[in-house]
């Protein structure tokens, strides 16, 4: 085919729908980086502003870059990229490369990048590969183990930066992509249990609870006496050592988690981030104070309202309206990703897509349910919105491939 021609047919294959949404929700998140640097009197927070116009205009060339790729070539080359993407956090470890206080950054050069953001992007693809490749052996508890190894080596990696919060990201990659491969639901559900004992298990009542369901859950699927006894063993087991856990996790996550649970016990402290982001969302109303009216982030009461925190801005200087408009592009964006999946006639597309909308699901939840409260503060950066490059530049490639996809749908 004649290069014209293909570029055409590209170009008319192109989810364009797609596109403006992610578009939209990149300048909104351009928009609200440049209201919390009005009158900053910072010149880091109006340089924040700039690079991220820079980032977005880099991560737009290689989306369309990448969405030309085709995904025989990705598929070929998905282990590679998973070892890549694991040799790309070691060098976190690296006293001469790492940067910042906390060691997530690497340097190159003026160039900084968090490699624990472009991780998710390898594991997605190194995960599907490794489920199609297995798909007829899902069944099979055994073929679940190199998965489960790969993943969990990856979140103790990114866990040892220390960095919870992008850690706990890819348990929830994982899970939605065993799911679409057909893994049995019982299956999935014996491997959450202990990690749902492990957290009932700081409170007697809801360990109990938790304990007996399984039990009646076990007992109704017709499971083996001896099974029954051995799941119950593991998951008192994991409970009792949950006081061992909590004793070896750093002070100040022990304080957000404590926070969490009463928001007023630690209210200048730990609970501040959340208390003024709330009084920022509720004080927006209807149409918000307007841009660069807003009080909790224009007085910055309000703690990094250009990262975490962005949502509560757009909440108070836009008001419900602003935070809806925002959901309901996410919800677009994610209805026509998990649509894609369901079209795919191939497996391995379909199940780069599952993994990169449970990604998305997974981090609009928690950022937003941490500036409401809902759980606790752990730095996730909402997608396309949030300051960032690292973050921005792989949600640009995930996009990417998803637009590869619609061409062959």
């Amino acid at each position: 085919m004649p290069a014209g021609q293909q570029l055409l047919s590209t170009l008319f294959s192109h989810d364009w729908v797609l596109f403006f949404i992610i578009i939209a929700l990149i300048l909104i998140g351009i928009v609200a980086i440049q209201s919390a640097t009005v009158d900053s009197g910072s010149q880091m927070k109006e340089t924040n502003f700039q690079k991220q116009i820079i980032w977005a205009i880099l991560g737009l060339l290689i989306y369309f870059s990448i969405s030309l790729i085709n995904f025989r070539f990705l598929y070929a080359l998905a282990y590679f990229a998973l070892l890549a993407g694991i040799l790309l956090v070691l060098l976190t470890y690296i006293p001469a490369i790492s940067k910042g206080a906390s060691g997530r950054w690497i340097g190159f050069g003026g160039l900084t990048i968090q490699p624990s953001e472009f991780m998710k992007v390898f594991l997605i693809i190194g995960l599907a590969r490794l489920l199609t490749d297995n798909i007829k052996n899902l069944s099979k508890p055994k073929s679940l183990i190199l998965p489960f190894i790969i993943a969990g080596v990856v979140t103790l990696l990114v866990l040892r930066q220390p960095d919870l919060g992008t850690a706990m990201v890819f348990p929830a990659i994982l899970f939605p992509m065993l799911f679409w491969s057909a893994v049995p639901v019982m299956t999935l559900f014996l491997i959450i249990a202990p990690i749902i004992s492990l957290l009932s298990a700081f409170n007697l009542i809801s360990f109990v609870f938790w304990i007996g369901l399984i039990l009646l859950l076990l007992w109704f699927a017709r499971k083996s006496l001896r099974f029954i006894v051995l799941m119950f063993l593991l998951n008192v087991s994991v409970g009792l050592v949950t006081p061992m856990m909590w004793n070896n996790i750093r002070p100040y996550q022990q304080k957000r988690i404590l926070t969490y649970v009463n928001k007023q016990l630690d209210p200048r402290g730990s609970g501040y981030q959340v208390l003024q982001s709330k009084v920022a969302i509720g004080s927006g109303g209807m149409y918000g104070k307007g841009l660069g009216d807003g009080t909790q982030s224009q007085l910055k009461f309000l703690p990094e309202q250009h990262t975490d925190f962005i949502i509560s801005l757009i909440g108070e200087e836009l008001g419900f309206i602003g935070v809806s408009t925002v959901l309901l592009l996410f919800f677009f964006l994610l209805a026509k990703i998990i649509n894609k999946a369901s079209n795919s006639k191939n497996v391995f597309e379909s199940l780069v897509l599952i993994g990169i909308s449970a990604l998305l699901l997974f981090q609009i939840f928690i950022n937003i349910g941490m500036t409401t409260g809902l759980v606790p503060v752990t730095g996730l950066p909402l997608p396309f919105i949030s300051y960032g490059g690292s973050s921005l530049l792989a949600m640009m490639i995930l996009m990417g491939l998803v637009q590869s996809v619609s061409r062959n749908i």
